[in-house]
């Protein structure tokens, strides 16, 4: 029997419907994230992570040398106000602290800075430097630090014929995809040889979500794309993480558990560098165009096995997006399968810091 040929407008009604249920999840990420951020637990972590001093390029040469495992540091003192003890018979690691005097400020001219009564103002400035202990947490017993809420791999199974749909889809911009390690990563991207990898190890509902959010890079971040852009890091990782989430609920696999805190790690970041009193939703929000078109791109090509259900979805556009899953399913060619997985090893407790997998 011979499928039926449905109108242009038609199509063009299915398309817009599912553009518009992209952007109600598109805002789903935005209120998801923010209450996520606003959380006890996600403040409770800000709280301790702002006590921790953000040390020169000197001293982390230093800390490498003298350390390289350490992951939090801090002085004998700092540790006690975090409800911790440094261990007995541990040794401290040297790191280089300024001394300071207090001054007379000058202009550049060298003259007198003042101040409102008239008097040279004072000023802190540095002497010179002495050499000072910090200690590791890992030398110290006490409160368990809180950690930075992290993404949880996913688990399971993936729907049947989605990774083919997306490395097809990848593969048609140029790309070859293939498995393997990513170097603490879940996925990576390679502009220079064309090349997106995967983790071997994880479960086929992560290998597609990762896959998903690698094709989101390869649409909207390669080097030509970028330019003029202003696309830091964080906002790349949030543009194409929500890429992934949208892409991965219309094909019916829930991801909040893993896109939610990893797009409020990578907005902290892009926030930093915005202008001041911009928000994380604001961060969030301003990559929404972009998310929801290039979401579209790969659905476009993808074709979930049905329709998202609107009262304004009619049941024939409904039908021919199952009839275009059917023949993108009959025409598949046999392509690269999620390998063989193992258990994936869980991370280090301690350092609060974004974790940079995907």
């Amino acid at each position: 029997m011979r499928a039926r040929q449905y109108s242009e407008a038609e199509r063009e009604q299915a398309a817009a419907v599912r553009r518009e249920q992209l952007e109600r999840w598109q805002a789903e990420i935005v209120g998801k994230v923010t209450d996520l951020v606003n959380g006890a637990e996600w403040q409770r972590w800000l709280q301790v992570a702002a006590k921790f001093h953000q040390y020169s390029f000197n001293n982390q040469i230093m800390l490498m040398l003298q350390r390289p495992d350490a992951t939090a540091v801090a002085g004998y003192q700092k540790w006690r106000t975090l409800g911790r003890q440094v261990n007995a018979g541990e040794t401290g690691i040297k790191i280089l602290a300024p001394i300071t005097k207090q001054v007379d400020q000058q202009r550049p001219d060298g003259s007198a800075v003042l101040d409102a009564d008239g008097n040279p103002a004072k000023g802190m400035q540095v002497v010179g430097y002495r050499l000072v202990s910090v200690f590791d947490v890992s030398q110290t017993s006490g409160r368990d630090l809180p950690e930075q809420p992290r993404p949880q791999l996913l688990k399971g199974a993936a729907p049947d014929g989605l990774w083919e749909r997306l490395q097809g889809f990848v593969e048609a911009q140029g790309f070859r995809v293939e498995r393997g390690d990513c170097g603490g990563a879940n996925g990576v991207t390679s502009y220079d040889d064309n090349v997106v990898r995967v983790r071997a190890d994880i479960d086929d509902a992560q290998a597609v979500k990762t896959l998903a959010h690698e094709a989101g890079h390869v649409l909207l971040h390669q080097p030509d794309a970028r330019q003029g852009l202003g696309v830091c890091r964080g906002r790349g990782e949030v543009e194409a993480e929500s890429v992934a989430y949208l892409v991965t609920a219309a094909h019916g696999v829930d991801s909040g558990q893993y896109t939610f805190s990893y797009v409020a790690g990578w907005a902290e970041t892009a926030q930093a560098a915005a202008p001041k009193d911009t928000t994380l939703a604001d961060v969030i929000s301003a990559t929404g165009a972009r998310v929801v078109k290039a979401a579209d791109t790969i659905l476009t090509t993808t074709k979930p096995p049905t329709a998202v259900q609107t009262d304004a979805t009619p049941e024939s556009v409904t039908r021919e997006m199952r009839v275009d899953q059917a023949l993108a399913q009959g025409h598949q060619t046999a392509r690269t399968r999620p390998a063989a997985r193992r258990e994936p090893a869980p991370s280090r407790a301690g350092h609060p810091t974004v974790a940079p997998a995907r």
